[in-house]
């Protein structure tokens, strides 16, 4: 089973000697705890692409509506500046009945066109991608988040550090 490399949101050279893609959660306590770490990386290595999939999980009641959130300010070029503000508010908005007035206001402080964002979500246009990230990661045996990839490889990480040494081993290949 191969990796679709052309899906999720990168950042970092098609032509990079790595490629680590991550199927996660924005409403994933672990994926926060994550997060420190994949942001090093990606802010540091020019030689690692990092690819973001969406594996919202079921028991995450704002999870697929923060996965649609993120990609609807993708639309307009943020998908990363929504990706980091969700990780960074996670807390505040993981436990709210609704997070839609929370959103709302994570939409207005990254400057999006708020009626283009509303337009999209309510018409569910960014179902499919989301829909498609889960039936992918689900074929390639992930089953919880975060689950790492590098270079096709599923990792079985003991800790996130571990990250770096599988990176750092890949990359004096």
């Amino acid at each position: 089973l191969q990796i679709n490399y052309s899906k999720g949101q990168k950042i970092g050279s098609d032509s990079a000697k790595v490629k680590l893609v991550e199927f996660s959660d924005f409403q994933c306590p672990a994926c926060l705890a994550a997060e420190t770490t994949v942001r090093a990386i990606r802010d540091s290595n020019s030689q690692v692409q990092v690819i973001y999939r969406h594996f919202p999980l079921p028991q995450h009641s704002h999870g697929k509506q923060a996965a649609y959130l993120a990609e609807a300010a993708g639309e307009q070029g943020k998908f990363w500046q929504m990706h980091d503000a969700l990780f960074e508010t996670q807390n505040q908005w993981s436990t709210l009945p609704d997070a839609t007035a929370f959103f709302n206001g994570l939409v207005k402080q990254l400057g999006l066109d708020e009626a283009k964002v509303k337009a999209v979500l309510d018409k569910g246009t960014l179902r499919p991608k989301i829909d498609e990230d889960i039936a992918e990661g689900q074929t390639l045996g992930v089953n919880s988040t975060p689950t790492f990839f590098v270079n096709g490889q599923k990792l079985n990480l003991q800790s996130f550090n571990d990250l770096n040494t599988i990176i750092n081993e890949e990359l004096k290949k």
